[in-house]
């Protein structure tokens, strides 16, 4: 009974030493191998999407959808796209001016953003204004203007992008007391 205690313990000294070696390796790999980050100011991708086909294309299905509400008469049709609208209008002075995510909007080039990690070398892509805690040595690389490219923005939009960059974003409690 002995050598099965002894053999019991020999594989669990045998399973921690290989946990500690894993655990160690593990930490050398993060030195050697730092976590890459890709950044982006979701202000800007904010601007970008609200000024591109896909959103263009959104709003004038929501717009045939009101014609049709209001030649039929559906009020309650009516009042649903009504606060759509208001929705969205208040999401967009949240992202595009104070911090709010901006996933739902990274729809339309979603499938793209694989690429864009590979090209600039991160493991993730993440908000700028959403990081809470990151390890030592982390290295951080902004691809905002890689990502609006992909919506084909104007001129204009990116003028606007351009200009939102050098300001500070808006807290959400200063947004939602505009009033358009």
């Amino acid at each position: 009974m002995r050598w099965i205690t002894g053999l019991t313990m020999a594989a669990g000294v045998v399973l921690v030493m290989g946990v500690v070696s894993q655990a160690v390796h593990g930490q050398d790999k993060q030195a050697t191998n730092p976590l890459r980050v890709g950044v982006y100011d979701s202000r800007c991708i904010a601007i970008a999407c609200f000024s591109s086909e896909w959103w263009n294309t959104q709003v004038r299905e929501k717009m045939k959808e009101m014609e049709a509400a209001k030649a039929a008469g559906d009020q309650t049709k009516i009042k649903e796209l009504e606060q759509w609208g208001s929705q969205n209008q208040q999401k967009a002075h949240l992202m595009g001016f104070g911090t709010a995510p901006v996933k739902e909007w990274l729809t339309p080039v979603q499938d793209e953003l694989a690429t864009v990690a590979q090209q600039a070398g991160v493991d993730i892509i993440v908000s700028k204004w959403k990081i809470d805690y990151q390890v030592d040595g982390a290295q951080f690389m902004d691809v905002t203007d890689v990502i609006v490219a992909l919506y084909k923005p104007s001129e204009k939009a990116l003028k606007s992008i351009e200009a939102i960059k050098k300001t500070k974003p808006i807290s959400e409690e200063v947004i939602l007391k505009i009033k358009d």
